[in-house]
């Protein structure tokens, strides 16, 4: 038996021992942050407004909101509308410059880069549909605005999250990240955010628009130093999820591959 020392880090060691089983896994986190988003149900009073969606969270809707973003993340998520769930998902990714594991072993869902999928013909590009890339906005939100009956109410520094896609996917990147100052962090500044209604035939949607205020820097209070660290636990327990059955995927596919392999050995010595 070799007495060597290893060099393997205890962190992947114990990534190693959790997906086979060695140690407990830890459970991802339940303590979802309820999402902030315009309102399309068609002819609801306060279609069009935000509104914040949450288990215990009263609905307050309103034409503006304003809000601190405290990350901007990327994923992409497989929702299967048969099975009305989504059914792969990949790590939260800060840019794309990192590699967007997924829980089947794969990159993006198995989706391919938007360079090659562009020049792909519209029936592969049917293939990929439900596979969705989300622009993720943690953020702290405060508005007034009015509840389902009308009554006036206010909403105080909540903490929520914003998941964009399609044509709202690059409005952030243009009106906020493209002017914020040479070295600023997005939570320094405070973001107003309004919607504007469009039309495409039959179908209407809203376009969100962010207003950054460049000319009051917020101070990084005790408070907001706390929920980010809360936020960044939640993303840190679901990658450490996503990561565990990435690697569960792969090792399943070697276990099947070996069995191929030895089922053909099998063969060619018969």
């Amino acid at each position: 038996m070799s007495t060597e020392i290893s060099t393997v880090t205890p962190e992947a060691a114990n990534q190693l021992a959790m997906m086979l089983g060695a140690v407990d896994a830890p459970a991802p986190s339940k303590n979802r942050l309820p999402k902030l988003k315009v309102n399309t149900q068609r002819k609801h009073p306060y279609e069009g407004k935000f509104v914040i969606e949450g288990e215990g969270v009263e609905p307050v809707f309103a034409e503006t909101v304003k809000i601190r973003v405290l990350s901007q993340l990327f994923q992409w998520l497989h929702y299967d509308p048969e099975e009305n769930k989504v059914v792969n998902k990949t790590l939260m990714i800060p840019n794309f410059r990192h590699e967007a594991l997924d829980m089947k072993g794969t990159l993006r869902c198995g989706k391919p880069p938007s360079r090659i999928l562009r020049e792909a013909s519209k029936e592969e590009q049917k293939k990929y549909s439900d596979i969705t890339c989300f622009r993720q906005l943690r953020v702290i939100v405060s508005y007034s605005g009015k509840t389902e009956d009308g009554d006036d109410a206010t909403v105080e520094n909540q903490p929520a999250i914003m998941m964009l896609k399609g044509s709202n996917f690059n409005p952030f990147e243009d009106e906020v990240m493209k002017v914020l100052p040479k070295g600023a962090s997005t939570y320094e500044y405070e973001v107003e955010v309004s919607a504007e209604e469009m039309q495409n035939g039959s179908v209407i949607y809203y376009v969100m628009h962010f207003a950054p205020n460049l000319k009051t820097k917020l101070p990084l209070t005790d408070d907001i130093y706390e929920t980010m660290v809360h936020m960044g636990k939640l993303v840190k327990d679901e990658n450490e999820m996503i990561t565990l059955k990435h690697q569960e995927a792969l090792h399943n596919e070697n276990l099947s591959s070996d069995a191929i392999d030895a089922l053909a050995e099998e063969l060619e010595e018969d």
